[in-house]
């Protein structure tokens, strides 16, 4: 990408910012609505949901931005985390694995609970999963969810 992209990318993701991240709040606000209302029981219906939303999500990239495999997602993260900049920190990118740290929660669960994590994080999962062709699983080693003071987390393909 060349210096006059790079610029209009910048200026394109700072007018997108406040409605991604809305997009993202709201998605947790209502998982977080959903989860208080019914608790345990809501959570395979919020995972489903995120796993459909997630697909949806692979889709719309694909289109955008092919990836191919990890090296692609750790492309494909940096980009998000420009557009919204969450602070995120890449720790390790491998052929077959991401590892990173956030400092806050992109949905807003920041003191629900890691149970309530786990199912909104089937977006990532299946997103990633789909994009990559093969099955991928999640670690969830800190989230701001369950207290933590960062989110830590690591996809690898199956």
């Amino acid at each position: 990408m060349n210096i006059i992209q790079k610029t209009f990318m910048k200026a394109a993701a700072k007018g997108f910012r406040p409605m991604m991240r809305n997009s993202y709040l709201m998605i947790g606000d209502l998982s977080k609505a959903f989860y208080v209302k019914d608790g345990k029981e809501a959570l395979p219906i919020i995972a489903e949901i995120a796993s459909k939303g997630g697909a949806r999500q692979a889709e719309i990239i694909w289109k955008m931005m092919p990836v191919k495999d990890m090296k692609g997602v750790g492309e494909l993260f940096k980009m998000q985390d420009a557009t919204m900049e969450m602070g995120m920190e890449v720790i390790e990118i491998s052929d077959d694995r991401i590892h990173f740290k956030n400092p806050r929660c992109i949905l807003g669960l920041e003191g629900t609970s890691k149970e309530l994590c786990d199912a909104t994080m089937n977006m990532e999962r299946k997103m990633l999963s789909t994009l990559l062709g093969k099955e991928v699983e999640t670690e969830i080693a800190k989230s701001v969810a369950a207290g933590d003071k960062e989110c830590e987390v690591i996809f690898s393909i199956k």
